[in-house]
């Protein structure tokens, strides 16, 4: 039976709404801004069930202060990062039944096959889909530039056999985009891998985020590289 067929007929189970883990965050992160560059390495140590300000430790920094680490920080301790979202980022797989139809033969094409894994690519339409739910709160002119993204965009799954559970994906620019008059985004990149957690589930292992433009002659990009290990239940 062919994953698509055998995940149509036996959907995985749903991926939790919360994170029940303490966990070891390793990060490289770089920012630039024309001639300013500014990065950080740090290994972390998170804690999703204590309130905002107070889920991340850091046990080593490169610089505790650059501008890209106190950003990414910022956006752990965020109030309005609920539990819900947390656990949406950490996870792999569909986290609702809306989502568990995705996988359907009429949505994807099989890349390749074997016995232990197949790499399906999501049809333009379904592909649209998936991007555009995580932009619904994007005004009309962001909503226009994620439309023309996607004609530009194309992405990779990686799902295990025989469970169908998701243990990657891709997302890759295909050609630049001028985004304005004034700016060019020339390279988008993301890679994620997944690990089994001692629950059962799927979760993030090693995500490598690349995005680089140019927007009045200068250069603007983010990189980040993050992993994480060591997850520690929590009683």
């Amino acid at each position: 039976m062919s994953i698509l067929a055998r995940k149509a007929e036996a959907p995985s189970p749903l991926a939790p709404s919360s994170i029940d883990y303490t966990y070891t965050l390793t990060l490289d992160v770089k920012s630039r801004e024309g001639k300013d560059l500014s990065e950080g390495q740090a290994v972390l140590r998170i804690d999703p069930t204590q309130p905002p300000g107070s889920r991340a430790q850091i046990l080593s920094a490169s610089d505790a202060e650059s501008e890209a680490l106190q950003d990414f920080l910022k956006e752990i301790e965020d109030e309005d990062n609920t539990m819900e979202k947390q656990a949406e980022g950490f996870w792999c797989g569909p986290s609702d039944v809306d989502s568990q139809s995705d996988f359907s033969p009429d949505n994807f094409t099989v890349v390749s096959e074997d016995e232990s894994q197949a790499i399906l690519r999501p049809n333009p339409d379904k592909l649209a889909e998936l991007l555009m739910q995580s932009d619904e709160n994007a005004d009309e002119n962001g909503r226009k530039m994620m439309k023309k993204l996607l004609k530009r965009i194309e992405g990779d799954v990686t799902l295990s056999k025989p469970s169908g559970d998701m243990t990657g994906f891709s997302v890759r620019m295909t050609r630049p985009m001028t985004m304005m008059l004034v700016a060019k985004l020339k390279t988008m990149t993301v890679e994620q891998s997944c690990e089994l957690a001692p629950n059962g589930h799927y979760r993030i292992g090693v995500m490598d985020m690349n995005v680089e433009g140019k927007a009045l002659g200068s250069r603007f990009g983010q990189e980040i590289y993050m992993e994480i290990s060591d997850l520690t239940p929590i009683p």
